[in-house]
């Protein structure tokens, strides 16, 4: 089943990007839980192209955060002109009708895992008990919480972001009660840049997780919003958007290709490798704005793979872990052989893309489109 009104239209190369996103994260959590630092993966590829594929989630994760404040602020500006303009209570609904239908779903299947003690999914009590969970993931602090007691279950884990994301569209609609103009808007973003980093070093300093905090991830959302807001007022020249493409494309390959000249200059100590490659997306994301609104894209057949797990990456990012959990459990209890690695890593992949596109096509955007329409 196909939806084509959330399908139509959609910016091709912001999915394209959304899709590398999500792709980081899958790699991620598969690398920490098959090792592949100790196996034939490790010795046949070069060192700095293993780190690009099986260590950038977390940048997947910040690519998203960018991404968010770009895209909620261009949808507010298509609705109601400019964010001062902001109908709340619509706001509030559409994020509500998109984001918590699936989000209230996943608790729900979480902590049935939890209660039958299904390998994987029971939270250490010593930790953190399921009511604790629950209430932390509803109230949109698991972030807060993993940085009190430590990690929780991976599935429960990968709603840190989402915890960061749900409070950031809570005060959106205030800010724009403020924000009446661009340089307002770039003056926070300036404040933001300053706070961000300094809270990704200082705030919970000597906690290993004390990067999941609120405040360490504003600036990459903000400069997302800025720059919606910049591509919604300015007409740039086509070789300015060719340069922005440039310079963006190369802040976003030296941030997480080259990590070994990022972290001996000093910017992973600073905080400042976030905030690069925030600026990074950030310029290629006014680019990819006006590309689409010029109806340059080309959709290229060799992209659409990752096009396609863009339109998902939301089903996807929450019920990836399901996949991911089973799948190493299964690949271990069979005793498969490491020839087998690459292929299965691969099978699990397209089993999360397929479960991704599958809970959206015939529950979270139907019940969008559902609540939409009727409330």
């Amino acid at each position: 089943m196909k939806n084509p009104i959330t399908i139509k239209n959609r910016n091709i190369g912001i999915d394209i990007l959304r899709g590398f996103s999500i792709l980081f994260v899958i790699l991620l959590h598969l690398n920490i839980r098959f090792g592949y630092s100790t196996t034939f993966l490790k010795e046949i590829l070069p060192k700095k192209l293993f780190s690009l594929i099986f260590w950038n989630g977390m940048y997947g994760v910040v690519i998203f955060f960018t991404l968010s404040g770009y895209l909620i602020t261009k949808s507010v500006i298509a609705k109601w002109g400019a964010v001062s303009q902001i109908d709340v209570k619509k706001f509030y609904f559409f994020r509500f009708a998109r984001i918590i239908p699936l989000l209230f779903t996943l608790i729900f299947i979480l902590s049935c895992f939890h209660i039958f003690q299904i390998d994987g999914f029971v939270i250490n009590p010593k930790k953190a008990s399921l009511a604790r969970s629950v209430f932390a993931a509803l109230t949109f602090h698991i972030n807060w919480l993993e940085i009190q007691v430590g990690y929780l279950p991976a599935s429960w884990d990968v709603l840190w972001s989402i915890s960061i994301e749900e409070v950031f569209y809570l005060l959106f609609p205030i800010i724009c009660f403020f924000i009446r103009n661009k340089w307002q808007l770039f003056f926070l973003l300036i404040f933001f840049m300053c706070l961000s980093p300094y809270a990704r070093i200082y705030f919970y300093e000597g906690n290993e997780l004390a990067s999941k905090g609120y405040f360490a991830y504003f600036d990459a959302i903000t400069f997302g919003c800025f720059i919606a807001v910049i591509a919604d007022q300015i007409t740039f020249q086509k070789w300015l958007l060719r340069i922005f493409c440039l310079v963006g494309l190369s802040l976003i390959l030296f941030i997480i290709y080259f990590k070994k000249i990022v972290y001996d200059l000093g910017l992973v100590g600073l905080g400042l490798n976030i905030t690069i490659l925030s600026v990074g997306v950030s310029f290629l994301l006014l680019w990819l704005h006006n590309h689409h609104k010029m109806g340059k894209e080309k959709d290229y057949l060799a992209f659409r793979w990752l096009k396609s797990m863009g339109v998902y990456s939301y089903e996807i990012y929450l019920t990836h872990m399901f996949v991911v959990i089973f799948g190493v459990q299964i690949y271990k209890y069979l005793e498969l052989s490491s020839n087998y690695l690459i292929p299965y890593s691969l099978l699990l992949i397209l089993l999360s893309y397929f479960l991704g596109r599958i809970i959206f096509n015939y529950f979270s955007e139907p019940l969008n489109n559902w609540l939409r329409r009727k409330f």
